[in-house]
């Protein structure tokens, strides 16, 4: 049960990462305005939790150590790089 709402919730986070991405692909190139998508922000916030959230649905407990640490590591390491380009400002 839990495992298909992390499931869902993961594919509900890329579903609206991919929106933030384009309206802040169109707000930047100046086609449309919106306020929260001139600059990356949303969009890497969008990014943070959507790896967050694959990094937990890709735990796999039943399978090897070296499958079952790797995918969710990347994620996180994903993570933690959008992470530091939102502290260090650069959106």
């Amino acid at each position: 049960m839990m495992r298909k709402a992390i499931g869902a919730l993961g594919w509900c986070a890329v579903f609206l990462t991919t929106i933030a991405l384009i309206l802040t692909m169109l707000t930047t190139c100046q086609f449309i305005y919106i306020k929260y998508f001139n600059s990356y922000f949303t969009l890497q916030w969008c990014i943070f939790f959507t790896m967050i959230v694959w990094s937990l649905k890709l735990i796999d407990l039943k399978s090897s150590l070296n499958n079952k640490i790797l995918y969710p590591v990347l994620c996180i390491i994903f993570a933690a790089g959008t992470m530091f380009f939102i502290f260090m400002k650069v959106y």
